[in-house]
C-alpha cells in the first residue's frame, strides 16, 4: 500500500511539473489544476513542495508558476525560456555591437537573476546550458525587474533572504533600495556602480509583456571606463530602445 500511495504521489507531482515546465507562460494554481485533472487542493500542495525544493518558482506578485532554478541544473528545459531568448536574440546581439559591450538577458526568480543567454560584441552567444544566477539588488538586470515591485511585494521577497554585501557600493537596506528602485522606475534604466563585483558595471532595463509585467530584462555590462558619468546617457538610451522593441515584439506576439 506504502508502495502504491508513493507511487501515485510521485506521478502527481512529475504530472504538475510537466505540466509548468511545457507551458509556453507562468500558470496559476488553477490553471494546473485544469490541465492535469487534479483536485485543487492537491494540486496546490504539489505546487508548494516543489516550490520549496527549487524545482518550481512562484512570482507572489502575481502567484504564477514557472519552472524554478534546480530545473535548469539539469539542461535547458524550459520553453517559456527558450522562447524568450529566441525572441530576444537578434536585439540583444545589434546592442552589444552598437555600444560594444557584452549583453545579457535575465529573468527575475525571487530575489536572484536567472541568465538566460550572453552576447559578446563578435555576436558570440553563451552556450545554451548558461544559467547563472546573481543576487538581483545588487545587479542592473535585478534592479530594472525589482523596480517594477512595490514595497510591499519587495518586502515579501526578502523576508528571508538578506540584502548581502558584495561590494562597498552594494545597497544593503531594504528602504535604500526601494528609493532607488523608484528613480529606477521613473527614469526607465538601472545602474550596477560595482555593486555585485568590484570594477563591473553596467545598465539594464526591463522588458515588458502585454500585461504589463516586468517579465525579463536586459543590462550591458563593462567596467568604469567604458560606463561612466559621460557615456550612461548614451548608452542608457540604446539599451531602452531595446527593450522598448522587444516589448513590442513579445506584445505583437502575444
Amino acid at each position: 500500500m506504502t508502495r502504491n500511495y508513493l507511487s501515485g504521489s510521485i506521478k502527481k507531482a512529475l504530472s504538475v511539473m510537466e505540466c509548468v515546465g511545457k507551458s509556453t507562460k507562468p500558470l496559476k494554481a488553477s490553471e494546473v489544476s485544469n490541465f492535469t485533472k487534479l483536485e485543487r487542493a492537491t494540486t496546490f500542495r504539489i505546487l508548494t513542495y516543489l516550490t520549496s525544493l527549487g524545482y518550481l518558482f512562484k512570482d507572489n506578485s502575481t502567484n504564477l508558476y514557472s519552472l524554478g532554478h534546480k530545473i535548469f541544473e539539469y539542461g535547458d528545459k524550459s520553453d517559456f525560456l527558450k522562447s524568450l531568448t529566441t525572441l530576444c536574440l537578434d536585439s540583444i546581439r545589434q546592442l552589444s555591437i552598437e555600444t560594444q559591450h557584452i549583453t545579457y538577458l535575465a529573468v527575475l526568480e525571487g530575489p536572484h537573476v536567472v541568465y538566460c543567454d550572453k552576447v559578446d560584441p563578435a555576436g558570440d552567444s553563451a552556450p545554451r546550458a548558461f544559467r547563472m544566477r546573481l543576487d538581483a539588488h545588487s545587479c542592473a538586470l535585478g534592479k530594472a525587474m525589482l523596480a517594477h515591485k512595490s514595497y510591499d511585494e519587495l518586502k515579501e521577497i526578502y523576508k528571508s533572504y538578506s540584502l548581502h554585501k558584495h561590494t562597498s557600493n552594494t545597497i544593503t537596506s531594504l528602504d535604500k533600495l526601494y528609493n532607488e528602485l523608484r528613480k529606477i522606475k521613473n527614469t526607465g534604466y538601472s545602474v550596477n556602480e560595482a555593486e555585485t563585483f568590484d570594477y563591473v558595471y553596467g545598465i539594464g532595463a526591463a522588458i515588458i509583456d502585454s500585461q504589463k509585467r516586468a517579465i525579463a530584462a536586459i543590462s550591458i555590462s563593462g567596467t568604469k571606463g567604458s560606463i561612466n558619468v559621460k557615456t550612461i546617457p548614451l548608452l542608457a538610451k540604446k539599451v531602452l530602445e531595446t527593450s522598448s522593441k522587444i516589448s513590442s515584439k513579445l506584445s505583437n506576439d502575444n
